[in-house]
């Protein structure tokens, strides 16, 4: 039987800025076929901008009505969104930002799908021009993970940790603007998704 894997998220997840067109996703699902032909079909459910609550909206529309075997969720950069003082308020309140993951969560749990969430990656905070009314910190980011990884653990869903990983390469390198991976970022992030489903026997 042919098993459906979804993907939820926002701008990376859905692959801007791959020069190639693709994103991990797309990255991801030609690998699995590689291996797994005619086993699997991918559903792409990812919208450029989406915050946390754009998610859950999305989830109740976009994934509820189909039948899938494994969901994977990046999502929560837009949440993240400050002035440039980084005293300022974010967008989202931590506590706004937690009730929204678990609505997310209990709306994904009557699919019976295997949930995966990943972690966010670190942003390169230099890259924000002086003229952007908006910029995210990584203090923000580690932050935002230590909450996911709560929720996820208290419920006892896949959570793949990247950041630390990901804060030691050479971003520039990886990243086409302060956020967003380049045609290699969105490679790494594919190959290294695909190590850790099948090391989980998620797929």
């Amino acid at each position: 039987m042919v098993k459906n894997v979804g993907m939820i998220g926002d701008s990376i997840a859905h692959g801007y800025y791959d020069e190639e067109n693709l994103g991990y996703f797309v990255r991801l699902a030609q690998k699995i076929l590689s291996y797994h032909v005619g086993e699997y079909v991918f559903n792409n459910m990812s919208q450029s901008g989406d915050n946390i609550a754009d998610a859950v909206n999305r989830v109740n529309f976009e994934v509820l009505s189909r039948h899938f075997d494994l969901i994977l969720v990046n999502i929560g950069i837009n949440d993240l969104r400050r002035r440039k003082d980084s005293n300022l308020q974010l967008d989202f309140s931590e506590g706004c930002r937690i009730m929204y993951w678990n609505k997310l969560l209990d709306i994904l749990a009557l699919t019976k799908a295997k949930v995966v969430v990943l972690d966010l990656t670190p942003v390169i905070e230099e890259r924000y021009s002086e003229q952007a009314s908006l910029i995210r910190y990584n203090s923000d980011v580690e932050r935002y993970n230590e909450i996911i990884k709560e929720i996820c653990n208290q419920r006892n869903i896949a959570f793949f940790s990247r950041y630390d990983l990901w804060k030691n390469r050479q971003l520039k390198e990886l990243y086409k603007d302060a956020t967003h991976p380049n045609a290699k970022g969105h490679q790494i992030m594919a190959d290294e998704i695909y190590d850790y489903l099948t090391a989980n026997c998620l797929i």
